[in-house]
């Protein structure tokens, strides 16, 4: 936006004055104090008007925030600011899938998050591969969405088909030791040493 205010330039009031007056150093002093004082009021004339748009807006964001009903997470950070009131403003159009999308991806800052639709009925999910600004999210979605519809929010781990693996280590064994009594025929020989086992405790975590 442009603020051109009457004028773009430092005031000087001494321009509009006959320039031998300025010879004079008690007037130009006062002239000085003058423009001073009016370059302060265009200052602030035009630092008041920026308040009164979303997308300028500094200090009023407050008034702004407080009209729509919004709490941010950062109060410093005013570009995510501005843009969590403008998805706000806006929000009284439809909401589509590529929308929705749109709206996740301006909350959640990694953009690994993905809508998923009818996944069960008048349900849908957002998987999540990294679980930030889940509260802002969840806030945006019940904002957004139409009220007969159920949102999930899950923490998914993408991985590619077969790259799953499981490993464990043994944490306990027992090492058991048979001795042939000195009398018996039997010719014991050294062979292969083999070790087995089997899985006593499982545990299965299912993480939403």
């Amino acid at each position: 936006m442009i603020w051109e205010l009457l004028r773009t330039n430092k005031v000087d009031v001494m321009r509009y004055l006959p320039k031998f007056l300025a010879n004079d150093g008690t007037f130009k002093a006062t002239q000085d104090s003058l423009s001073t004082e009016h370059e302060k009021q265009r200052l602030a004339v035009i630092d008041i008007t920026r308040q009164f748009f979303v997308e300028t807006a500094t200090w009023g964001l407050d008034d702004w925030e407080r009209i729509y009903n919004i709490v941010p997470s950062n109060r410093n950070d005013l570009k995510a600011r501005r843009k969590t009131l403008l998805d706000k403003i806006r929000g009284a159009a439809t909401v589509t899938n590529t929308r929705m999308q749109a709206l996740i991806d301006n909350i959640v800052p990694t953009k690994d998050a993905h809508l998923v639709e009818n996944v069960a009925p008048g349900t849908f999910r957002i998987d999540m591969e990294t679980m930030v600004a889940v509260d802002e999210l969840r806030a945006m979605v019940n904002f957004y969405k139409p009220a007969h519809l159920t949102c999930i929010i899950s923490h998914y781990f993408y991985a590619p088909p077969n790259s799953m693996h499981v490993a464990m280590g043994i944490s306990e064994f027992e090492d058991i030791v048979i001795e042939f009594p000195k009398n018996d025929d039997i010719d014991a020989q050294v062979g292969a040493i083999h070790y087995g086992g089997g899985i006593s405790i499982s545990e299965s975590m299912e993480v939403h």
